[in-house]
Order: C-alpha cells, then structure tokens, then sequence
C-alpha cells in the first residue's frame, strides 16, 4: 500500500506516447501505430506553478458587466424619451387635423353637426394618446429606477 500510494503523484508526472502517421487521407495521430510507418511521439507533462495574477479580474469583469448594462438602460431611456415626443408630435397632428375640418366652408347646420363630431374625435384621441404617453412614461420611470442600481 505504502508503495502504491508513492507511485501515484509520479504517474501525474509520466510521459504519454502517440502515434503519428501519414495517410491519404492526411496526418493522423492515435494511440496506436496507424501504420509500418508509424512515427511514436511522446509528450511530456510537467507541472509548473503559476502565479495568480494580483489583480482581481472577477471586479473588473463585474465592473463591465455593470456598465454593459448602464449603457443599454441608457440606451433604452434614450428610445422610450424619443417614443414619448412622437406619440406627442402625432397626437398634436391629429388633433390638428380634426379642428381643420372645421374651417372648410359649409353651412351652419353642416358646421353644427361636424363641430360636435370634430369634439368627440380630439376627445376620443386626446384619451388614447394620453394613456399611451402615460403608460411610456411609467416605462421611463422603470427604467431610470433600473438604471440607478447599476449606478
């Protein structure tokens, strides 16, 4: 047992032997001769003890990961601001459109009807844009909060 339990670190340290033969289909390595050609290589493991480098890469690392994802919430607050004004601009443009009907020249009673068509139409749009520039923003606000972690 005592022999055995000597021999052991020393077969971590042992020589491997290989192969190496020419074939048509190329250069083939094995553990056994390919061939009557058959080269016999050996590789030799030794262990050396490499230092651990000083610096902490796993901080660095977490450290870019953080700023990986400072940059994409950025990234994202900048699109979901930009979501914001547009849904704005189009509801400006439609709203506009709905008060231009009134200027066309019609009669009174055709103006009558038209005008409290024209109202429930910026209404029903002012309520629809308002809740989706309501909603987005709430996403802004996610995502600044979200933002303030990784900061």
């Amino acid at each position: 047992m005592l022999i055995l339990s000597a021999a052991l670190p020393a077969l971590g340290y042992a020589n491997t032997t290989y192969f190496k033969c020419q074939t048509e289909a190329g250069m083939v390595f094995s553990q056994f001769p390919c061939d009557k050609n058959a080269k016999e290589q050996e590789v030799s493991r030794t262990h050396s003890h490499q230092q651990v480098p000083k610096e902490e890469y796993s901080r660095q690392l977490t450290g870019l990961e953080k700023e990986n994802k400072r940059n994409s919430i950025n990234m994202q607050i900048n699109n979901t601001k930009q979501e914001v004004v547009l849904l704005k601009r189009e509801r400006s443009a439609k709203t506009l459109a709905q008060e231009l009907r009134l200027e066309h020249l019609m009669s009174d009673d055709e103006r009558s009807a038209l005008k409290k068509e024209v109202q429930s139409n910026i209404k029903d749009i002012e309520y629809r844009y308002t809740q989706r520039i309501k909603e987005t923003e709430q996403k802004l606000a996610r995502l600044e909060k979200s933002l303030a972690k990784y900061q």
